[in-house]
């Protein structure tokens, strides 16, 4: 682990249905120091500015601050990141929980989203191991049974 994290992303492109794992530049952590700092660039760098906030070519980031996953108290932020279609500037917001702690344990520093599934999925990860299954049967559950349902399958 370098930098406190994990060197690798999760790209998923939903349109084409696949999946990587790539490895993340040394140089990006150094320059834009945590997962709001390289939220921005890769939005930055990979989103044109003319991009629709609802096109396919748009990202949405889910992104690790540097701390996740250490002893530090507090450190399990995760930052959502994409072009907002209020401002059609970057977008973000931030939350706690297990989320960020439980990516960086599965050795992803984010996942980051583009295109558009023709079908209702969701992504699965646990370690190596990343899927996108079919959501169909959670369609008009709400959170709690959603989360039985995923644990069962």
């Amino acid at each position: 682990m370098r930098y406190a994290e994990t060197g690798f992303n999760l790209e998923i492109d939903l349109s084409r249905g696949n999946i990587e794992r790539v490895e993340t530049d040394q140089r990006l952590t150094e320059l834009h120091l945590g997962g709001l700092g390289t939220n921005a660039k890769i939005l930055w760098d990979r989103v044109p500015p003319e991009t629709d906030p609802f096109s396919s070519d748009n990202l949405l980031i889910f992104g690790t601050g540097l701390l996740c996953g250490t002893p530090a108290v507090g450190a399990n932020r995760t930052i959502v990141s994409t072009m907002s279609p209020q401002t059609l500037f970057m977008g973000y917001s931030m939350m706690g929980g297990f989320f960020a702690p439980e990516l960086k344990y599965a050795g992803y520093d984010k996942v980051i989203f583009r295109g558009k599934s023709p079908k209702l999925i969701y992504v699965w990860i646990n370690n190596d191991k990343v899927e996108l299954r079919d959501a169909y049967h959670l369609k008009g559950k709400g959170a709690n049974e959603t989360a039985e349902l995923i644990r069962r399958s």
